[in-house]
């Protein structure tokens, strides 16, 4: 038996990968009521990218996204590709979190054109710490 194989040396070009960088954002979880199931339920609100604002997570259909427990929120979150990074509490009263997700540099740049501004004219806000201490004297 006689087996005769031929073969060549495929030559492939490596693709460009682009560059991938961190988007910060905004979240928040708020308890709210359910008034139509009678309950208490918890709402994912995002940082959105024109005011500053947050806005709670949609369905496709418009319908305002909720869980009956907080970490079932976070799941969502992080199923879209977000990480939570940091936490701030507040002393309680407001629970805060900054999220992050990897981006090009080319949907960064969409993302952040108009947020950057520039001023020759700043001054510097006295800490809280200096405050009180020129109260003091």
């Amino acid at each position: 038996m006689t087996v005769v194989a031929n073969a060549q040396n495929k030559v492939t070009t490596a693709k460009d990968t682009p560059e991938m960088v961190y988007y910060y954002t905004d979240f928040n979880i708020v308890r709210m009521k359910d008034t139509a199931r009678k309950k208490d339920v918890y709402v994912p609100y995002i940082g959105n990218d024109t005011d500053g604002e947050m806005t709670p997570f949609k369905d496709d259909n418009g319908n305002i996204v909720c869980f009956d427990i907080p970490v079932w929120g976070f799941n969502y979150i992080t199923s879209l590709g977000w990480e939570l990074c940091w936490h701030d509490d507040n002393y309680n009263a407001i629970q805060r979190w900054l999220i992050k997700k990897k981006v090009t540099k080319q949907q960064f740049d969409k993302l952040t054109k108009d947020k950057i501004g520039t001023s020759n004219s700043l001054e510097r806000i006295p800490s809280a710490v200096e405050e009180l201490q020129r109260m003091v004297k």
